[in-house]
């Protein structure tokens, strides 16, 4: 098994904190000392900081440091690329060589079981060719319920998440950074409303990339799963939790919500032999991922009536299938 775990890239930039907790975390997986560690540093941005300079030395001592694994290679960049660019470039370069990676960034945490989850369902669905990721995170209970009865340790996504994931390369050779798809997209109501399925806020996300507000990858890459009609493979425990929430990163501001106060553990993990879409999951994966927001007096309402013991009055009910 030790000759064919997938390699680990992660990529980092200016957070010595984060970038150290990362490491730590990731040091203790069961097969880190089996696993080959590439590390991708970007380099400082012109007319920058004095401080975002030494953030970024920091940075570099940190991970000259890092031992615990098989191997570690550290590719330094003298310009600054941007993380998009950083994890397109790198991601192509390692999967080309090794034809599947594991994925992190410099935020987050990891279960000591991560790897060999990562690893185990790398191989599971490598021959499944509509599951292009492989996801260590999940939201919290509190955002989204798994059904008590569900069978599995697994389920089938219409979205990939970026906080700990991995793909092969014969996916990821497939995804259009170009985007050609795009105009076509623009004139239908109905390729939006289909993409949407995974959360209201996609469509909206290719738009802002494809307008340059924002430097993202992601949406591109799940614009690639839609397109392909193909799927993520998500926990229904979480191997992953983000410690950048705290609006440092580039483009995760404050959002606690987010995070998971427990990681998963198992190791004996219970596989989606057919793949399929759990109605139940699908709603409630696409309910935590709406941007409609209750107007307050309804949330004061709802609150009221939870003191007293009752439901909540008022629902938004978001939902794929009836």
């Amino acid at each position: 098994m030790n000759d064919s775990l997938a390699p680990i890239v992660l990529f980092v930039y200016n957070r010595p904190f984060h970038t150290e907790q990362t490491l730590s975390a990731l040091q203790q997986n069961d097969l880190a000392r089996q696993s080959t560690l590439y590390i991708y540093c970007d380099g400082n941005k012109e007319n920058t900081s004095v401080e975002n300079t030494e953030n970024i030395r920091a940075v570099r001592r940190i991970v000259k440091e890092v031992q615990g694994f098989k191997e570690v290679f550290i590719i330094e960049s003298e310009q600054n690329k941007g993380l998009a660019c950083s994890i397109q470039s790198g991601i192509s370069e390692i999967i080309k060589k090794h034809g599947r990676v594991i994925v992190l960034e410099d935020d987050l945490i990891t279960s000591p079981a991560f790897l060999s989850y990562m690893n185990k369902a790398l191989a599971y669905y490598e021959n499944r060719k509509s599951v292009f990721s492989i996801s260590g995170y999940n939201m919290p209970s509190t955002l989204m319920q798994i059904p008590e009865d569900y069978e599995y340790d697994v389920y089938v996504s219409l979205r990939n998440d970026s906080w700990g994931w991995g793909t092969w390369d014969d996916r990821w050779n497939q995804v259009d950074w170009n985007v050609s798809s795009y105009p076509a997209m623009l004139k239908s109501k109905q390729l939006q409303e289909a993409f949407n399925r995974g959360g209201d806020d996609m469509f909206e996300m290719l738009q802002k990339q494809q307008s340059g507000k924002l430097n993202i990858w992601s949406i591109q890459f799940t614009l690639a799963h839609f397109m392909n009609h193909a799927v993520s493979i998500v926990p229904t425990v979480s191997y992953v939790d983000n410690v950048g929430l705290d609006g440092s990163g580039e483009n995760c501001g404050l959002n606690p919500s987010l995070k998971n106060k427990t990681l998963c553990t198992n190791e004996n993990i219970r596989f989606l032999d057919i793949l399929y879409e759990d109605k139940r999951i699908i709603n409630a994966f696409y309910s935590a991922n709406c941007n409609k927001k209750r107007p307050l007096w309804q949330k004061m309402l709802n609150r009221l009536s939870r003191l007293l013991g009752r439901k909540n009055i008022f629902v938004i009910k978001k939902k794929i299938y009836d």
